[in-house]
């Protein structure tokens, strides 16, 4: 699967049109490259393989990137795993860290800063 994304006018707008080929979506590519160089205004009809169909003003047209979604698939899994192992290497590198370690160590129910005094608290009160 291709996806070609088209920025656009002066908003700027973006439309992503979806191909199943890697041919078809560098067909339309050119189609628009082509009708861009010219200095006067023209208007393109395109569409994609799953029913979108769009007019485009050509000189209009800010750019476009096409993009292999295959490929795009693992470099979003690449980088969700490289941000894992990052994640792990600094838990790795705090767990060393002395004072991280003894902060880690009081959040999780260690001895408490402060003790109370025998006999006073809700427990304790004076007797008489």
């Amino acid at each position: 699967m291709f996806s070609l994304t088209i920025v656009f006018g002066p908003g700027p707008m973006v439309w992503t049109l979806m191909y199943k080929t890697e041919e078809s979506a560098r067909e339309i590519k050119q189609t628009l490259r082509s009708n861009t160089n010219n200095d006067h205004a023209m208007i393109t009809y395109i569409a994609d393989d799953f029913g979108q169909e769009c007019e485009l003003v050509t000189n209009e047209i800010k750019g476009w990137m096409l993009e292999d979604l295959e490929q795009s698939r693992l470099a979003h899994i690449e980088r969700a795993l490289h941000q894992a192992r990052t994640q792990a290497k600094g838990a790795e590198i705090a767990d060393s860290d002395p004072v991280l370690k003894q902060a880690r160590h009081r959040s999780q129910g260690g001895m408490p800063m402060i003790q109370p005094v025998p006999g006073f608290g809700p427990n304790g009160g004076f007797r008489g």
